[in-house]
């Protein structure tokens, strides 16, 4: 057998194996893995052990079972332990002067004292090791934070820009549209006091941005749709414009929609107004169309 001697670390060095894992592997096949004395971070390994763990990894991997891993070391490894045991009994022999028995005794002992100071070592790097990694993350979380608000900020910026240049081409007239949160926040209805929404799957609440593309989805499939937004007493109006050419006919949907705060403190999208062709839509119709609607949204 080799003269060399190696750590626990080096062994998970060479192999790529967490500290943790080795000490896992050396504590239940320890009857194949030979030491050399020392105690602690003093005890030491001969270089032959890399191929006992390369081995043992390779069969946990193919999901083998702790006998046939066992059985498998016993019939590749078993003479190395052999070799090792003859020379610890003959050291412990020596040391205690005669006595066998009680120098094992003690052997066991000390061997296992140093084998607990190893494994709290090995761990604590390990520990040390996962708190860097962790510590990385969140760095890099936090860049990748920073570089979206980034590019939000100057994504937001190139659309002010663009609706100036826009409304400086119209005469300057400002453009109107509603905000992002006013078209992704829950869309309800106010019936008899009770605000009603639609919620899906996951929990997502149907929006008044889901409501306009639902509308533009299913008029365009016949007809040509135009879309436009205006304020009007601080509320957000929608007006679909349909023409069914080959028909000759045409449909207007004129949308009135406000931001509300509901009792329970929630922001949400009230339609208080749904007019089809100069006809306001009764709240017995609002309330048919969104039971329509949780169908389709949860389709």
């Amino acid at each position: 057998m080799s003269k060399r001697f190696i750590s626990l670390r080096e062994v998970g060095r060479q192999l790529e194996i967490p500290p943790s894992t080795v000490v896992y592997y050396k504590d239940k096949f320890q009857q194949f893995i030979p030491s050399s004395g020392g105690d602690g971070r003093r005890r030491r390994y001969p270089v032959e052990v890399v191929d006992i763990f390369r081995r043992i990894r390779e069969m946990f991997t193919e999901n083998w079972s702790v006998d046939q891993i066992e059985k498998e070391l016993s019939l590749k490894f078993g003479r190395l332990r052999f070799d090792q045991q003859s020379d610890q009994s003959n050291d412990q022999h020596e040391t205690f002067g005669g006595s066998p028995g009680f120098s094992r005794e003690v052997g066991d002992i000390l061997a296992k004292m140093a084998d607990a100071m190893e494994n709290q070592s090995l761990f604590r790097n390990e520990i040390r090791a996962l708190r860097d990694e962790v510590e990385s993350l969140r760095r890099e979380r936090r860049d990748v934070e920073r570089d979206y608000a980034t590019k939000v900020s100057a994504l937001e910026a190139e659309l002010a820009a663009l609706r100036r240049r826009m409304a400086s081409r119209a005469g300057g007239e400002s453009i109107n549209f509603p905000p992002t949160e006013f078209l992704a926040s829950p869309l309800v209805i106010c019936s008899e006091g009770e605000y009603l929404g639609v919620q899906g799957k996951g929990g997502r609440s149907f929006s008044l941005k889901d409501f306009v593309r639902l509308i533009e989805r299913k008029m365009s499939e016949s007809m040509a749709v135009e879309t436009s937004w205006r304020q009007q007493d601080g509320h957000w109006v929608l007006v679909v414009r349909t023409e069914d050419t080959g028909r000759k006919r045409e449909q207007n949907v004129v949308l009135v929609a406000k931001k509300t705060v509901t009792p329970s403190a929630n922001t949400v999208t009230e339609i208080i107004r749904l007019n089809i062709d100069g006809n306001d839509a009764p709240d017995a119709l609002l309330l048919t169309l969104f039971r329509q609607l949780r169908a389709v949204f949860n389709g």
